[in-house]
């Protein structure tokens, strides 16, 4: 099985190779799901990745041989992991797959091609655990940084040929020695050809478009009755946020739409770029959003600073130029958006770049709010699409932070003393639960229940109502103002259906009714929310998850759960069960004891990483950003950990096992009470400080994260079990499948906060069933082999 000194050491290249592509693609293929799917499908699919490589590696323990020729299958599993990527890639734009099935299969076989290369050399190279592991999680480390330029140099589908060529690559280190040397020069030499024309082509997609996928989801299909026939994309651009199209329509000339891999639709308007030589047909245009309204009804000093949080194709910030506001400030956390407005100003007509009073800056809109030392008379946000997958990575299922309880408290900081929040939502039902978010905010602040529906004024619609919330207390006056307003605007236009002191009690509003049941107490909101046949329940920032529409667990993940934990018990027991009738009892204990570490490991690691990745989004400001940083500390860190966990208790695998696990749970309950202190002390500072502040942070916990699965991989090596090691690879990384799911279904239920905690318990689930087992078989001792498995050595 050993193969020599040599090829020890030339192992770690392929191996980091290898782990750089898996990753690479791995991220690279959200963003593609995020075109073709909606939120739950890219859940699902992030999910399949690790469920391909597990699948992988309990299909090598059945189906490879012990004495495997390392070189000959590692080789060939890397050559099917680029051929199958250059096939996604091929049929997914060049047949335009949209159908689910199809393309969860066909991203499976890569997965499940890199999960059979991974086991084979973590079984023939058993005794080198610790290095590989490290080379592992190093490479991984730079595929996840390297993901984030490669979309924006190549895009999405080009991303992808290129972790083919990188697949190749690594087929050809591990067959080198098969090759002639003239095959050799030409292997090379292909592939760096092939490498610099990608480069070389850039950003076109010559294999073709990724396709929109048809879900209700997907504005670019709803926009008009006939969408699809009438529109074409003129501007596409891909970066990690997303794929940005921009779209003209062949029956009008007036508006264009900017979408987010086909979501989130943000108009752009045709405008002549003079705000003082009327542009009748776009002003009424504006006029026709509930949103505008509330600007009629503004004197001039009440609108002397704006903030347009998520201002997209610039239709809010056209709102404020209009209606006379001296300064605008639009926080836009997607640059491409900002770009291709600035490019195509003469149909924008310079929205963002000829007006000195308008101020564009590329950020995400909860952390600028936090940051900014300045205050607004007005802070409008419109349709902020958090429910489209917007992140990377199997966190890409939770929501942002723009709607939550925290929020509100941020922005109602911000704003003058008779500051107003203009906030435009998608549906009544979301204008609901904004609303009793905001209560449940006043409530807390301890505002009396009479005055609390004196901060609110709504545009009850069917689509895209806007509900005004005032920092104070509306005047009677403002209110009577407001209505006389309203009275007096064109038929056909937006009317306010609330105001406070019973303006419109002659209109039916269901606002009016909410608000008057449960403004009186935190009680009676409470009694309401539990009637509701939706969840209208204020949204904290440890459970942000605005748009789940019922209480409880969402059916598909219910269903993700028992299928899930279903493989995983045919994973544990069928070749369990296989394994106690082949073997002595002693032997079946010997062998139950890694695999439940293996099972702890995968779980509580994926439970602690999406935990830790939602804590870091509010202080760096953007998910992506935020992921990065936590990948690369992680994965840095593990590396680090791997590495040089060995000399830890030397051979004393398991006394390694249940005290390093024991101080991960130590290091992880300091580390939740103190980054809140670190982080908050960062929070005005420059992004590259806090980025370095939350990477250092997270290093201790992920040097300590590092060494209990090659520990485990020692126990199998040194106890001549390396035969199990495909099957414990593979239950590894099955079980971090469900610890996915399981992450996501306990933050929903609970918060991130008992999520992480839940991870830290499975890490003391693995220091007490090392510690207990070892205490029952004496297994703190040195381990010997036998021809029967493991012997133990006398303690001196």
């Amino acid at each position: 099985m050993s193969l020599g000194k040599q090829s020890n050491i030339s192992v770690y290249g392929p191996v980091f190779l290898l782990s750089a592509s898996v990753l690479c693609f791995e991220i690279v293929s959200t963003r593609i799901a995020s075109v073709i799917f909606v939120q739950d499908y890219a859940f699902i699919i992030l999910s399949l990745a690790l469920l391909g490589i597990g699948s992988g590696g309990v299909f090598s323990y059945y189906r490879v041989g012990t004495a495997v020729d390392l070189r000959g299958v590692a080789g060939r599993a890397a050559l099917a992991l680029g051929v199958s990527l250059c096939i996604f890639a091929a049929a997914v734009t060049g047949l335009s797959i949209t159908n689910q099935f199809a393309f969860l299969l066909l991203l499976f076989i890569p997965f499940f091609a890199s999960g059979i290369a991974y086991a084979q050399i973590y079984r023939a190279f058993s005794t080198l655990s610790f290095a590989l592991y490290a080379s592992d999680l190093s490479g991984a480390a730079v595929g996840a940084i390297a993901s984030l330029g490669l979309i924006g140099l190549l895009g999405a589908p080009n991303s992808v040929v290129f972790v083919a060529i990188a697949a190749f690559a690594v087929s050809a280190f591990f067959l080198h020695s098969r090759l002639t040397r003239g095959k050799r020069v030409s292997v090379y030499s292909i592939l760096v050809l092939c490498v610099a024309a990608l480069l070389l082509n850039g950003r076109h997609e010559f294999l073709g478009r990724v396709p929109i996928g048809n879900f209700p989801e997907k504005d670019f299909y709803h926009v008009y009755p006939d969408a699809p026939s009438t529109s074409r994309i003129i501007d596409s651009r891909w970066s990690i946020y997303g794929r940005a199209d921009l779209v003209q329509y062949s029956h009008q000339d007036q508006v264009w739409q900017l979408f987010i891999d086909g979501a989130a639709g943000s108009q752009v308007y045709r405008f002549n770029g003079d705000i003082h030589h009327t542009q009748s047909n776009l002003q009424r245009l504006l006029l026709h959003h509930t949103n505008a309204i509330p600007f009629l009804c503004l004197t001039k000093a009440e609108k002397r600073s704006m903030l347009v949080i998520g201002p997209g194709g610039g239709k809010e910030v056209l709102v404020g130029l209009y209606g006379e506001a001296d300064t605008i400030t639009g926080v836009e956390v997607n640059p491409d958006f900002v770009d291709i407005v600035r490019e195509h100003a003469g149909f924008a007509g310079g929205v963002y770049s000829q007006f000195p009073n308008v101020k564009i800056v590329v950020e995400e809109g909860r952390h600028f709010v936090r940051q900014s030392r300045g205050v607004f008379d007005l802070i409008v946000m419109a349709l902020p699409s958090t429910a489209q997958m917007q992140n990377i990575e199997p966190f890409a299922a939770s929501e942002n932070f723009l709607l939550t309880k925290e929020a509100i408290e941020d922005y109602l900081q911000k704003l003058t003393p008779d500051g107003r929040l203009i906030l435009t939502v998608h549906n009544p039902w979301e204008l609901m639960r904004l609303t009793a978010t905001a209560v449940a905010v006043f409530q807390d602040l301890g505002t009396a229940g009479d005055e609390v529906r004196n901060h609110f004024a709504a545009f009850e619609a069917e689509y895209a109502p806007t509900v005004v919330i005032k920092k104070n207390v509306f005047t009677a006056d403002e209110a009577l103002r407001w209505e006389e307003t309203c009275k007096n605007l064109p038929r056909g236009l937006p009317r306010v259906s609330y105001l406070p002191y019973g303006m419109t009690d002659d209109v039916p509003s269901a606002m009016g009714r909410f608000l008057a049941e449960v403004s009186q107490s935190p009680d009676r909101l409470k009694e309401f929310i539990s009637r509701s046949r939706y969840d209208i329940s204020p949204c904290p920032d440890d459970r942000p998850y605005f748009y789940k529409i019922f209480t409880g667990i969402p059916g598909e993940l219910l269903w993700l759960l028992v299928g899930t934990t279903a493989f995983n018990l045919l994973v544990v027991v069928l070749p369990f069960g296989f394994i106690r009738r082949k073997t002595l009892s002693a032997h079946l204990r010997e062998v139950a004891l890694p695999l439940t570490i293996f099972a702890f490991l995968g779980m509580g690691f994926m439970v602690l990483e999406v935990a830790l990745f939602q804590k870091l989004v509010l202080y760096l400001g953007s998910p992506t950003i935020s992921l990065s940083i936590l990948l690369s500390s992680l994965l840095v860190g593990m590396g680090i950990g791997s590495y040089c966990g060995k000399s830890i208790y030397g051979a004393e695998a398991i006394r390694r096992l249940y005290i390093v696990s024991a101080v991960i749970v130590v290091v992880g309950i300091l580390l939740f009470f103190v980054s809140p202190v670190i982080l908050g002390k960062a929070l005005e500072r420059a992004l590259p400080l806090r980025a370095a502040t939350a990477f250092l942070m997270i290093l201790p916990i992920a040097f300590l994260l590092g060494i209990p699965f090659p520990s485990c991989i020692q126990v199998l090596a040194e106890g001549q079990k390396d035969r199990y090691i495909p099957w414990m690879y593979g239950i590894n990384g099955s079980m971090s499948v469900l610890g996915s799911v399981l992450a996501v279904i306990l933050s929903m239920l609970f918060g991130f906060t008992a999520t992480y905690f839940v991870g830290l318990l499975f890490y003391l689930g693995v220091s007490v069933v090392s510690f207990s087992l070892a205490r029952k078989f004496n297994l703190s001792s040195p381990v010997v082999p036998s021809k029967h498995g493991v012997t133990l050595a006398s303690h001196p």
